[in-house]
């Protein structure tokens, strides 16, 4: 049974497990990363760890509990996360009052309105940027919205990259690639920034990356992490562990599998470069156990992801991500809803610093659409209202208000509801007048309307936030490497 806190009116930080249960978890990673180990497939982070002194099989790393004490007490509680923009910077941690909303990662298809399911295109990919950097809820801009079909597969990262730092002056994003291209982002954003050497004292630039379960970690995702360590740029390690297929079906045992995962890759960014800033990221979800495949919207992932942040927030203090909006549904329906904001709900209100495939996709994270977007950025904003709460002051309890309307009078021209009137919460896609209302303006639907908000943001959004020059010297770099 869920357990809460009430705060301020209603039920927050819904908890899983006891403190005793946590502790248990703990001590069954330490057990599994000492006895079974994780597999690591890089001959380079392998000769890391046989520095370090820990005992090395082959291409499997046995994590003594020394090394993960060590590891864990070296983790920044709090980091700031640097931008373009000086005054778009955050703080990502404990004590940080505002949940932030990245972009998702991935998606290969765009669901049109119509109903063509089509692949998407670098444009796409450049449109997603704009929407993030126009959005008010969007904090954090970058990796790959949506993937492009048109450009070379080799050198996607690289024109994503050119497309990021042209709309965005956000924070952002990178993306998992193998270690020459990672240099090449890396020397990109310099480039952006204006200065060589920027990102030596500067976490701007983070990047996700995932274990394979069970219990191992790909060649492309080693290179990653050494090179972001290396330059102490935060990593949010996550793992997408199928419950039922590549963890188990016992949802406890699940978030025990994850949390050696998550902890077996933090030790290594810890050796790599101490004070590394390290995300935990719970993302695991249960399989549809009909067919073995991998969906996103049954309850139960989010228990399991729920004991993932219990662990990070009440024993690791750690900075923490999930991603929060996923759907199976195909398109943009009651059901795609429904299940983003079920997921949004608990994982919100569950602690989570950080927000991933939270805004825009369907089908199980295949899909992206503009249409839900928009709808999803309003979603954010109604979570994001609740979670405020309701501030309490001493003017909270004057009654002269309430006295001097009496029985028969009305607040709606009282001078504090004049005052405060624009202050309440709107709706960007929601229809809230009457009916007659709805049918004079056309009797569109949800998603209708969030269409033609879309493509009203794109149409303000500027080509570019970068000068002309830079944008060509941008261009022919990636020219240059390809």
């Amino acid at each position: 049974m869920i357990k809460g806190e009430l705060f301020m009116g209603f039920l927050t930080k819904p908890r899983m497990l006891k403190k005793s249960d946590l502790n248990r978890i703990h001590e069954a990673t330490v057990r599994i990363l000492e006895e079974t180990g994780i597999v690591f497939h890089s001959d380079e982070v392998i000769a890391v760890f046989k520095k370090e002194g820990a005992r090395v099989e082959g291409q499997t790393v046995y994590i003594s509990r020394k090394m993960i004490d060590r590891a864990i007490d070296t983790v920044p509680k709090v980091f700031k996360f640097h931008a373009k923009d000086h005054e778009k910077a955050i703080y990502v941690g404990e004590k940080d009052d505002r949940v932030h909303v990245m972009l998702d990662n991935g998606p290969i298809y765009i669901q049109e309105l119509s109903g063509e399911r089509r692949l998407a295109t670098l444009q796409d990919t450049g449109n997603f940027y704009k929407l993030g950097q126009a959005s008010e809820v969007v904090d954090i801009v970058g990796q790959i919205p949506v993937d492009p079909s048109d450009v070379d597969t080799r050198f996607k990262s690289l024109h994503a990259m050119h497309h990021l730092l042209r709309n965005t002056d956000k924070p952002l994003v990178g993306i998992v690639e193998h270690r020459e291209r990672i240099e090449q982002m890396f020397e990109m954003l310099e480039m952006a920034m204006g200065q060589k050497g920027y990102l030596l004292d500067h976490n701007a630039m983070s990047v996700a990356v995932c274990a394979l379960s069970p219990l191992q970690y790909s060649l492309e995702t080693c290179e990653t992490i050494l090179a972001y360590a290396r330059r102490r740029q935060p990593i949010m390690f996550l793992t997408c562990a199928l419950a039922g297929v590549s963890s188990s079906i016992y949802l406890v045992r699940s978030a025990i599998l994850q949390n050696a995962e998550l902890i077996g890759g933090l030790v290594l960014s810890q050796i790599i470069n101490s004070g590394t800033p390290y995300v935990y990221s719970p993302a695991s979800t249960v399989a549809n156990m009909q067919n073995a495949g991998y969906i996103t919207g049954p309850p139960e992932a989010n228990l399991i992801n729920i004991i993932g942040l219990q662990l990070a927030n009440e024993l690791y203090h750690f900075p923490t991500r999930t991603m929060t909006g996923m759907t199976d549904s195909k398109i943009v329906d009651c059901q795609a809803g429904y299940e983003t904001m079920q997921n949004y709900f608990l994982l919100m209100l569950s602690g989570t610093h950080l927000m991933n495939e939270c805004i825009g996709t369907l089908d199980s994270l295949m899909t992206m659409s503009y249409e839900k977007f928009m709808i999803d950025e309003e979603m954010m904003s109604r979570m994001l209202r609740i979670l405020e709460g309701v501030k309490v002051s001493d003017d909270s309890f004057d009654i002269s208000e309430i006295l001097a309307v009496g029985h028969e009078g009305s607040y709606l021209m009282q001078p504090e509801t004049l005052a405060r009137c624009r202050d309440m919460w709107k709706p960007t896609v929601s229809f809230r007048d009457s009916y007659t209302d709805w049918i004079d303006s056309g009797a569109e639907d949800v998603a209708k309307r969030a269409r033609r908000h879309c493509q009203e943001v794109l149409d303000n959004c500027p080509d570019r936030l970068i000068g002309p020059e830079l944008d060509r010297d941008l261009a022919r770099y990636v020219e240059s490497r390809q």
